[in-house]
């Protein structure tokens, strides 16, 4: 069989470990507008092999954005530890939700209740970039603290396959 993967080139999702996944579904509905399409649990040795782990018991959510999935994970076996980032530290990730307006969206983070981090910005010269002046940008995070940003991209930040 001839391997013709020549590079990854697509994300299919995001997988989230939360504290409660009843919890983390309601906020996620909430915040993207979209339900939750499956939610089931997994387990036993083979997944766990996965992991790296002996064994794991996962109840987990699905939930489909137009160009990405999310998967919401809670961890029984083993009990997940709380971890704390920031985003300036190494091996942080965070997901980034792709708005059209900033100001819309900063009024649907109050209306369900989020706090940023702080104000939005919008790039300009001063901030050091070459290019993608006119995208804004803000930070949020889940109920368990994951760094979450919202954006509305300009120049080289928008995609090539919205």
């Amino acid at each position: 069989m001839e391997n013709t993967t020549k590079g990854f080139t697509r994300a299919n999702h995001v997988g989230i470990t939360v504290k409660n996944l009843e919890k983390s579904i309601a906020f996620y509905e909430a915040l993207t507008g979209t339900k939750v399409s499956n939610i089931d649990i997994i387990g036993g040795e083979r997944m766990a092999k996965t992991q790296g782990l002996n064994d794991t018991r996962i109840k987990f959510a699905n939930l489909h954005l137009d160009n990405l999935n999310l998967d919401i994970l809670e961890y029984v076996v083993p009990e997940s530890e709380q971890a704390s980032y920031s985003n300036n530290q190494i091996s942080a990730m965070h997901l980034c939700f792709e708005v059209d307006n900033i100001d819309e969206a900063m009024q649907r983070l109050k209306e369900i209740g989020v706090e940023p981090d702080g104000e939005p910005i919008v790039f300009e010269e001063a901030d050091g970039l070459k290019s993608g002046y006119g995208t804004a940008v803000a930070y949020f995070r889940d109920p368990d603290g994951t760094n979450l940003e919202i954006i509305a991209p300009q120049g080289p930040f928008k995609r090539k396959n919205p």
